[in-house]
């Protein structure tokens, strides 16, 4: 997307204005307001733009949406939506052999180079930028490891020694604005792993997870041959919520470039469900209890590549309550109240999955 205009996604009235007029361009390059053409998409599969693929119920507690594209333009332009549509005005980060940098109005930071070989798979931020000693930049590297960077003050990655083999190393790491920690799942997900101050090695909460209603048993059940990501998101209010995103294997073909009647066999990694825990006060030993929830009310969860986020759906037209938005080896919306998950899907010979692996998949959340 070539420009986002961040003051005017975010105000309420403005986007009253404009849903009362028809002719919208939906489905340009410049995008005001980029969650209409999502919202286009998931309320009209049937449209020129989309192809509605099928509707599976594989059970009582769970449905599957699967939304083709026949428009390749269309396809990067809602995914660009989906991946920039909260970006902060102004917010850009730059990852080269150089280092990390990172730019916001008239701060740039440049951090340290990592060591060879390190890939960044997630990023999170004690605050926007801002020139104070005290801000940190955290990175989750692979191999499930964590470092620390002070950019205005020592400058220098710190390692966090017990992190690999503790947290789980697909899960995100987040900062929590209420707590002022930082905030990853362990790789069990029955503990949350935090860093606060100045601390240079993680410290656990220990998590008590409430007796589930009777009636998501045999869902639970089958969930037990998926994978399985946590992710930790803070709403505006400092609610903390905990995200399970469960996914399985799926054999597509594809087709070999020289040869169009060769298939060849691949697997890709299909989001199924997700499950959210709202944490609740200290019962106990336990240090926090997580309470199982399909309502989130107004809000919106955004899972992908960088922090987790959360925002009220009134806060950008377009955008649906109580739903999870997700981007990365998947893209497409999690529907809470109707356990409804719709994932996008390219027109194809295999039809596979819509994703985008880059670093960042969107910059750091407009929440902080």
């Amino acid at each position: 997307m070539s420009r986002i205009i961040v003051n005017r996604l975010f105000k309420p009235s403005v986007s009253r204005k404009l849903l009362r007029h028809t002719n919208v361009r939906l489905f340009t390059t410049y995008q005001p307001y980029p969650f209409l053409s999502v919202d286009h998409i998931l309320k009209n599969p049937n449209s020129a733009y989309g192809v509605y693929h099928g509707f599976n119920e594989s059970s009582s507690c769970r449905k599957e949406n699967k939304i083709c594209f026949n428009n390749k333009e269309v396809m990067k332009n809602v995914c660009d939506a989906m991946t920039g549509g909260f970006s902060r005005g102004g917010l850009k980060f730059e990852l080269s052999y150089k280092g990390l940098a990172i730019h916001y109005k008239n701060v740039s930071a440049h951090l340290p180079s990592l060591p060879d070989g390190s890939q960044v798979q997630n990023l999170a931020m004690s605050s926007l930028p801002t020139r104070e000693k005290d801000w940190v930049v955290a990175v989750k590297l692979s191999g499930s490891r964590l470092s620390l960077c002070r950019p205005f003050g020592s400058c220098k990655w710190i390692d966090i020694e017990n992190a690999p083999g503790t947290i789980n190393p697909m899960s995100s790491l987040m900062f929590s604005q209420k707590d002022k920690k930082f905030y990853i799942p362990s790789l069990g997900g029955n503990y949350l792993c935090y860093l606060k101050d100045k601390q240079e090695k993680l410290d656990f909460m220990d998590l008590k997870f409430d007796d589930l209603p009777a009636s998501l048993y045999e869902e639970v059940a089958k969930l037990s041959s998926y994978s399985r990501t946590d992710h930790l998101v803070e709403s505006p209010t400092g609610q903390l919520f905990l995200v399970k995103w469960y996914g399985e294997d799926s054999e597509l073909c594809s087709y070999s470039d020289k040869d169009d009647e060769n298939e060849v066999p691949i697997l890709e990694h299909v989001t199924k469900k997700f499950m959210v825990f709202r944490a609740g006060e200290q019962s106990g030993y336990f240090d926090k209890t997580m309470i199982y929830t399909e309502d989130i009310g107004d809000l919106c969860i955004f899972l992908g590549h960088s922090q987790a986020f959360c925002v009220p759906a009134k806060s950008s037209p377009g955008l649906k309550p109580n739903c999870i938005y997700f981007v990365g080896r998947n893209f497409g919306v999690y529907d809470l109240t109707t356990k409804t998950c719709t994932t996008f899907q390219k027109y194809e010979e295999d039809e596979s999955p819509v994703k985008r692996i880059e670093f960042p998949y969107w910059p750091t959340p407009a929440s902080l």
